[in-house]
């Protein structure tokens, strides 16, 4: 944690009745918010082509995680229900290798 974030932190619980509006001033003046990049049209397209790359791929790794994981009903898994469901199924797994193991 940095130590504007450690302050306010500190800020915050110590008031528990600051209000939301004065929680974001906070931040607002620790000067942890970002500026946006002004990007012209050309730069504008490309970040627009890598953000579907990326999606893409990230798609596809869901893709395949939903086929190597046991779902009874056929129907597609939302990207949570995938991770939920993975983190089950390793514990799962885990749970008969140390079974195994003994």
């Amino acid at each position: 944690m940095s130590n504007e974030e450690e302050l306010l932190y500190n800020n915050i619980s110590s008031s528990s009745s600051s209000s939301t509006s004065s929680i974001h001033q906070q931040i607002q003046s620790s000067g942890s918010t970002r500026k946006k990049r002004k990007l012209n049209g050309q730069q504008r397209d490309e970040a627009t082509i890598r953000e579907k790359h990326r999606m893409l791929k990230l798609n596809k790794a869901y893709a395949q995680l939903r086929l190597v994981l046991p779902v009874e009903n056929k129907c597609k898994l939302s990207r949570i229900e995938t991770l939920r469901t993975a983190v089950h199924y390793i514990k799962l797994l885990n749970q008969l290798l140390e079974v195994d193991n003994n």
